[in-house]
């Protein structure tokens, strides 16, 4: 059997997760090739384990933490030819591959290719609805723009043969048009949190002392993480901890954080669940992938929402009513606001709090530990593709 897997590759979660899917698909001897394009296809072409294509760039633009929805409409003018352009390039792709089923992460041109060629397909999205105008209630572009989308996304997710939400039940509002053909499988992680090694055995293995507090920062594969990078930085020496550990992304320079003998700076990590179970509090924009690591593992945390990015606020709030995140805007926090809600996490000494602490952290695991995502993904794929 053969699987073309499209991640969407604006940031690096897509092409992640789908990373984790394939190499689940790869164990059953399925063979597996991709195409993406942006970060998301840098980071597979690196990988050099399957095939990858490249596709036409999409992008989203912004700076310093916040999300420009206005100029990003503005610069999507030429959208419709961006469309048809990949589409060219997908049935190139598919034609040359000649998959047996083909899974489109977020990428929405996808299934009409597939549909013209005849080929089955599968949407793997955290996000079914787009909700830009609540943020622009007054702007009638964004409105237009949206409506348009909106309709045309549940057109596309109607005709494939699945609709896969990495995510557990309840997590996003499913259409009523298209809630008999979706499957909630769980999220798709690189491992198992139950084969993780124990925070002491990784502390070993990394050469942590076992008695040092660290904080593990990470900001994706996006230029939006600058702003959170330069907000920690500020915040570090009022920070009470012996470690602060930077994971910058591959498009952030190691130059904007200047160097200091607390802080390890670290371009991309391809064990980062390991890093994070090591840690004692984790800071995270709030992307799907990210905060589903940190939600299976349970570790403490701080969620930063890129602003005006509305599937990153309902990350950030589903985060919330876990018990075990604080949630802050990127533009209202200050560096000694920062220091403060680190410092709480790590030392609140108040036994009763530890204890309820404690409790959440492992609901909150138990939840997650109920699914098994890339195993029930691959099963579903396997299937529909048959």
């Amino acid at each position: 059997m053969k699987v073309l897997l499209v991640p969407c590759g604006i940031g690096l979660g897509h092409a992640s997760r789908c990373m984790s899917l394939a190499r689940k698909l790869q164990e059953k001897g399925v063979e597996v090739a991709f195409a993406s394009y942006g970060m998301g296809y840098e980071m597979l072409s690196k990988n050099k384990i399957f095939k990858t294509s490249k596709l036409p760039e999409m992008k989203f633009y912004g700076d310093d933490g916040e999300l420009d929805i206005k100029y990003t409409v503005g610069r999507s003018m030429d959208l419709p030819f961006i469309f048809l352009k990949s589409m060219y390039y997908e049935s190139k792709i598919v034609k040359d591959f000649k998959p047996d089923i083909v899974i489109a992460d977020s990428h929405y041109s996808v299934p009409v290719t597939c549909k013209i060629l005849g080929i089955p397909c599968i949407m793997v999205s955290n996000e079914l609805t787009l909700n830009f105008s609540k943020i622009y209630p007054e702007d009638k572009k964004v409105q237009y723009i949206e409506n348009g989308l909106e309709r045309f996304i549940i057109e596309a997710l109607n005709i494939c043969n699945g609709i896969i939400v990495p995510d557990i039940k309840g997590s996003i509002e499913i259409p009523p048009k298209l809630k008999d053909n979706v499957f909630f499988t769980g999220p798709f992680l690189k491992k198992s949190p139950k084969l993780i090694p124990s925070k002491k055995e990784l502390r070993d293995k990394f050469g942590f002392d076992h008695k040092e507090r660290i904080v593990l920062v990470t900001v994706g594969g996006s230029e939006f993480g600058k702003k959170l990078l330069k907000l920690v930085y500020e915040a570090s020496d009022m920070v009470e901890c012996e470690q602060i550990i930077m994971v910058t992304g591959p498009q952030i320079q190691h130059d904007l954080i200047p160097d200091s003998s607390r802080i390890i700076k670290k371009k991309f990590l391809d064990d980062l669940m390991e890093w994070m179970k090591l840690s004692d509090v984790v800071i995270s924009l709030a992307g799907h992938t990210t905060t589903m690591e940190i939600a299976c593992l349970g570790i403490p945390n701080i969620i930063v929402p890129i602003k005006n990015h509305p599937e990153q606020i309902r990350n950030a709030r589903n985060m919330e009513k876990f018990g075990i995140s604080i949630v802050r805007g990127i533009k209202k926090i200050s560096p000694q606001g920062f220091a403060k809600d680190i410092n709480n996490m790590l030392h609140n000494n108040s036994l009763k709090i530890k204890i309820e602490a404690s409790k959440k952290q492992e609901a909150t695991k138990k939840q997650f530990s109920k699914y098994r995502g890339t195993e029930y993904a691959a099963e579903i794929i396997m299937k529909l593709a048959n």
